[in-house]
C-alpha cells in the first residue's frame, strides 16, 4: 500500500490541505484517509480507550464499532465475515422500498462519517454486491444509491470548487445589473434604479419611476419645423426624471465627509453642494412651469401673420 508515502508523520500542517486535495483529485482515497488520520493523530489529545469490541483499522488510529452495529448488516453464523444486506424489511410498494433504501443509506453515511477509517472506506462495494445477491428490491437499490450519490455530488462540488475561476467584480456588476433590469421590467412599470457602492455613505439602492421608455423617439428629436398637433408631454416627463436624478445626487453629496485628513474643511465640496442645491431649485421651478405640457394635449404652432 502506498498510503504511507503520502502520509508522513512529519508533514507540515500548512501543507496538509494541499496534499489532501491533490490525493483526492488523483482518486487515491485510501491515501487521503491515511493522511487525514496522520494529521489528526499529530495534534490530538492522548488516545481514549476504544469501545469494547471495536475493530481498529490497519493504522490503529480510528476505531470503529463492529459492522453489525448497522441495522442491515449481520455477522455470519458460520464461515466468518458479514452479510452486508440482511434484515431489511419487506416493502409493499416501490415507493416504500425507495424510502427504506434512503433511510438505510442515511444510517450508513452517518456511520462512515463518524468512523472514517480505511476499512469503512471500502464498505460500499460489499453492500452493493450483497444487495444483488440477497434479492434487494429495485426500490431498495435506487433509494440507497441515489442517497449516496446526493452526498457524493456535494463532496465533488467542494472538491473542485477551488478550480472554478472567480467572477471578475465588473462582470458580476454587469450580470447583476441585467438581472435587476429584468426584475424591474417584470413589475410592469417603467422604473429605474441607482446603485451606490458599499461604504459611499449613500443609500445602497435608489428607485425612480420612468413615465416614458428611453427608446421612445421624442418629438423634439426631429429636425425642422414642429408638425401640427404634436404632444410635448414627454418633455415634461423627461424633466421630472432629471429633477429626481439631481436630487439623488444631492442626497449622496450630503452624506460625504466634508473634512480633509488634517481636519480642515473641504471647501471644494462645499461649493459643489451649493451649486447642486441651486440646480435642484431651478430644475424644480422649471418642472412646475412645464406642467402645462403634461398631456393628453396637442400643441399647434401659431400661424404666421
Amino acid at each position: 500500500m502506498t498510503a504511507n508515502a503520502h502520509a508522513k508523520e512529519d508533514a507540515a500542517s500548512t501543507h496538509v490541505l494541499a496534499q489532501l486535495a491533490s490525493l483526492l483529485r488523483s482518486g487515491d482515497v485510501q491515501a487521503a484517509l491515511a493522511l487525514t488520520e496522520t494529521a489528526s493523530a499529530s495534534s490530538a489529545k492522548p488516545d481514549v480507550a476504544a469501545p469494547e469490541g471495536a475493530e481498529a483499522d490497519a493504522f490503529r488510529r480510528i476505531a470503529s464499532p463492529p459492522l453489525d452495529t448497522l441495522s442491515f448488516i449481520e455477522r455470519r453464523k458460520s464461515g466468518g465475515g458479514y452479510n452486508y444486506w440482511a434484515n431489511v424489511p419487506a416493502a409493499g410498494s416501490y415507493s416504500e422500498e425507495c424510502e427504506t433504501g434512503g433511510r438505510l443509506a442515511e444510517e450508513f453515511l452517518t456511520f462512515i462519517g463518524k468512523y472514517h477509517n480505511n476499512g469503512n472506506g471500502a464498505l460500499l462495494g460489499p453492500i452493493v454486491i450483497d444487495m444483488d445477491k440477497n434479492g434487494a428490491g429495485r426500490g431498495h437499490k435506487i433509494g440507497f444509491l441515489n442517497t449516496i450519490n446526493k452526498y457524493a455530488m456535494g463532496a465533488a462540488y467542494f472538491l473542485h470548487a477551488d478550480a472554478q475561476e472567480s467572477e471578475h467584480p465588473w462582470a458580476k456588476c454587469r450580470r447583476l445589473g441585467r438581472e435587476l433590469a429584468e426584475a424591474l421590467e417584470s413589475t410592469g412599470e417603467q422604473q429605474f434604479a441607482y446603485i451606490a457602492p458599499k461604504g459611499s455613505g449613500a443609500p445602497t439602492l435608489l428607485f425612480g419611476h420612468l413615465d416614458y421608455h428611453p427608446a421612445t423617439e421624442t418629438l423634439n428629436a426631429t429636425s425642422g419645423a414642429a408638425e401640427e398637433g404634436q404632444d410635448f408631454s414627454e418633455l415634461f416627463y423627461e424633466l421630472i426624471n432629471l429633477v429626481e436624478l439631481a436630487e439623488a445626487t444631492l442626497d449622496i453629496l450630503r452624506e460625504m465627509d466634508y473634512t480633509h485628513g488634517d481636519g480642515s474643511r473641504n471647501a471644494e465640496l462645499d461649493r459643489v453642494v451649493a451649486l447642486q442645491r441651486v440646480l435642484c431649485t431651478n430644475l424644480g421651478r422649471l418642472r412646475e412651469s412645464a406642467e402645462v405640457l403634461d398631456g393628453p394635449k396637442t400643441w399647434v404652432p401659431a400661424s404666421s401673420a
